[in-house]
Formats: structure tokens, sequence, C-alpha cells
């Protein structure tokens, strides 16, 4: 099954709604490794219905490690789900010599394929796509809400190391590995700067700002553009 036949079966079965664009609202959240990004999305969902009243406040769903399930199961690309789940993006002649000694998958295919996935996920809407270059895939759908989160250093080394279980110094180097393949791949493909500001609605950093204070602004400004008053 392709991953357009799986995303339809997935929205039937879960939703009982086909892949066309909706009007639903969505959110898109980048982040610096370590800076608290699958925190914040799981704390929209919580925070949704106690918020939102109307049917668009329910229902949804985060996106990331289930984004490359979907992928995952497409029997036409042979790509690991472990490569998939660390995010990783290798530039150049370097992922050309990768791909020809392991006979996956060319890089190009498996990202515009997940490129493909996400755009009819906002198209859905109530969805919170996490990474991805998510915010660039769906800038012209004007329901989605774009959040960029930063943290300090020394903040974002002691997450990783309490995520990873290593230590300081693994901690570090992957985390700053993990930067740059993002940085990489939202040049390569977009020819943009992932730290420009204004390719986003919100900045945060994490280390000055709570999870819950995020969630609140990121539900009450859905549910200005959505529809006013429709927050409480």
């Amino acid at each position: 099954m392709n991953p357009i036949e799986t995303i339809k079966k997935y929205l039937r079965d879960r939703m009982g709604l086909m892949p066309e664009q909706t009007g639903y609202p969505f959110v898109t959240i980048s982040r610096e490794a370590g800076a608290g990004g699958h925190t914040l999305a799981r704390e929209i969902i919580r925070r949704l219905p106690e918020v939102i009243t109307e049917e668009w406040g329910r229902g949804w769903e985060v996106f990331d490690y289930r984004l490359c399930l979907l992928v995952a199961q497409d029997q036409d690309l042979k790509v690991p789900l472990e490569m998939l789940l660390r995010d990783e993006y290798h530039r150049g002649f370097q992922q050309t010599i990768r791909d020809m000694l392991t006979g996956q998958a060319e890089q190009y295919c498996v990202q515009k394929r997940i490129f493909q996935v996400i755009r009819i996920l906002a198209a859905m809407g109530r969805v919170v796509i996490v990474g991805r270059a998510g915010n660039y895939l769906t800038r012209g759908l004007p329901q989605g809400l774009h959040v960029r989160l930063v943290a300090p250093e020394a903040l974002r080394v002691q997450q990783m190391r309490e995520l990873l279980d290593v230590p300081d110094e693994e901690a570090r180097r992957t985390m700053l590995n993990q930067d740059q393949e993002r940085a990489d791949l939202v040049r390569d493909f977009f020819n943009s700067d992932i730290n420009n500001p204004l390719d986003y609605d919100c900045v945060w950093n994490t280390g000055r700002v709570t999870t819950a204070q995020m969630a609140d602004v990121v539900v009450r400004l859905m549910a200005a553009r959505t529809r006013p008053h429709a927050a409480r």
C-alpha cells in the first residue's frame, strides 16, 4: 500500500474523513534538538479540549513517529524505520555512496514521499506536525500555525542526555549533528535558513517560557484565527 492509500485508510478508520482540504487548523513545530518539540505537541493536544468547544478542537493527532511508520510501510521504499526515526539527512557525495553501498532508496525519493504525506495531513487539519520542515511545506495553507523552539545549549544537552541516557559529550555531539542535519534539509530543499524567525508565527525560548504557557498561546491563536470567540 503506497503512502497516500495508507493515509486514506488511517483517516477512514480513525476519523471517518477523506484527505481533502477541510479548513481545520494545524500546527507545525520546528525545534532545536532538545528544545522540547514533542513535549509541546503533547501539551497542545491535551489543552485543546479544555479551551475549544467546537468540533475542530477534538480528534487531534501528533505526527512525527507516526509519520515515519506511514512512510516505512511503503513497499517501494526500502527504508529502515530506525533511519527515519533518527531524523537523519545526509548531504551530497557521502549520501550517494551510502545509497550505492546499502541498496536503499535514494534519499531524495524518501524525502519527497514524506513531504507528500505532510501536505495531505496538513490539508486535513487537526494535526500537530513535529519537524520534517513542516512549516515550509505548508506555508501556502492559511490555516497553519507555525512554531519554532530554541533553548540554551546547557538545557538542551541536559534534555538530550536524559532522553538518550548517554554522557554529556555524546549528548552534545548528537544534538549538534541533529541541528545541522535539519538546517541542511531546509537549505537544500527550500533554499531557506531554518533559524530565520520570519518563517514562523512564534519563536520561543523554552528555557524561559513553560510548555503550558506556550500551548495556551498556540490554542488561543488557533481559536482566534479559526473563528472569533471560539475560546472561552
